[in-house]
């Protein structure tokens, strides 16, 4: 789906969501799935994530007036914090906010702040920075312009909560991470795969990492040093990030990106990453039209894994397939079995498997069974080449004559 949200006359989203969500209810495919862009598109998919290494944990979110007066007046008693709203683009309503007076509770909860006291408030889309009182902020999130909220510098109209959670109302509260000023980090996503890293880092003096604002962007391979570990507690919570966010059984979306900022050093020194926010919403690769192939090979990819999931065991050893493959081949096992390893499979089909594809072809370990025929009949049927590696007569659910017949 290449249709940004929303965008189009003659277009009613809510019409071809409803209409996605029946073909996916039939075994459709569809990269990205409505639920997808919504939930990683919205603000509290940081919650959701808040017990993954990329989170923070004191992530919280406000869908109502009550919770966000109760939940923010006892945060930023605490610490500064970054309160973000869920409709907002390229930082317009993403407030980063300190106490004018610095006079912050030694304890998480020691004091819930004063209507009157004043915040600094500055807004990430421009880096313009204006003082409101608490109250004021507050009227301004939830009614916008009003006699109550006094004069706002902000192009934005407030309103955040407008139209409670099932319209996307709502505000995101986390701490400030004050090594933002270093910039932000992006991950260019194709499915599981990082292809590009780019640092975004504020014009000096500023917070913001918003081309408009004066920030400059530095390209880095996914495998530069610089982003090692980075990239190793990244690739270690991206298996989870679908399950957290409600979307178990649903693909990584095709083409996405996850924002990161810095946090504190970890007890080694090293640096720690904090997803700030994720984008699946028709993202573009208009610059960078050498990756389409990969794209169209990732659909590919994702469409025959999910058409032919039973079909599958581990595929994390499988190396990534060849974009112009020379031939389609498979490697066909039979799962349980004295002479399979901790991933199901036997000690050498990975090894194999990655060997078929080094020589330029694609190759993908499946598993016959007799309740699967059907679909396993319909894979090889697309293959040029099958290579066999069941011992014959020796498995349940498997009656020889009827793969060897196949």
């Amino acid at each position: 789906v290449r249709v940004n949200p929303g965008t189009y006359e003659g277009i009613t989203q809510s019409k071809l969501d409803s209409l996605m969500r029946e073909m996916s209810s039939k075994g459709k495919v569809i990269m990205s799935h409505p639920d997808v862009m919504l939930k990683m598109g919205a603000k509290d998919a940081l919650c959701k994530i808040n017990t993954l290494s990329c989170g923070l944990p004191d992530t919280l979110a406000y869908y109502t007036v009550e919770e966000l007066s109760a939940g923010f007046k006892k945060t930023c008693a605490f610490q500064p914090r970054v309160i973000k709203q869920n409709r907002g683009s390229q930082g317009e309503g993403i407030w980063i906010i300190k106490l004018k007076s610095g006079d912050y509770c030694k304890n998480f909860g020691d004091r819930l702040l004063e209507d009157d006291e004043m915040l600094v408030l500055t807004e990430a889309n421009d880096n313009h920075v204006e003082e409101h009182t608490v109250a004021e902020f507050l009227e301004f999130c939830v009614k916008g312009r009003t006699a109550k909220s006094g004069e706002w510098v902000t192009t934005g109209t407030g309103k955040y909560l407008e139209g409670g959670k099932a319209a996307g109302g709502q505000l995101v509260d986390q701490r400030f991470c004050p090594r933002i000023v270093e910039g932000e980090i992006r991950c260019l996503m194709i499915g599981h795969e990082c292809i590009e890293i780019v640092h975004k880092k504020p014009a000096e003096g500023g917070l913001s990492a918003t081309l408009q604002s004066g920030a400059t962007y530095t390209k880095y391979k996914p495998d530069d040093k610089l982003f090692a570990k980075m990239m190793a507690k990244w690739m270690g919570d991206i298996d989870s990030v679908m399950t957290a966010l409600e979307l178990k059984g649903q693909p990584l979306p095709l083409i996405w990106t996850s924002d990161f900022i810095l946090g504190e050093k970890d007890k080694d020194g090293d640096d720690t990453h904090i997803v700030g926010e994720f984008n699946c919403s028709c993202v573009g690769i208009t610059q960078q039209l050498y990756l389409s192939d990969l794209v169209g090979a990732t659909a590919v990819k994702t469409t025959l894994s999910r058409k032919y999931a039973k079909l599958y065991g581990d595929l994390s050893g499988v190396a990534a397939q060849p974009v112009a493959p020379l031939a389609k081949l498979c490697i066909v096992e039979a799962r349980g079995g004295s002479d399979k390893k901790a991933d199901g499979h036997r000690g050498d089909t990975v090894t194999i498997c990655n060997g078929v594809i080094n020589a330029g072809c694609a190759c993908e370990p499946i598993f016959y069974s007799d309740a699967t025929y059907g679909l396993f009949k319909k894979y090889v049927s697309s293959c040029d080449g099958v290579i066999v590696r069941v011992n014959p007569g020796t498995y349940e659910g498997i009656t020889q004559s009827k793969l060897d017949s196949l």
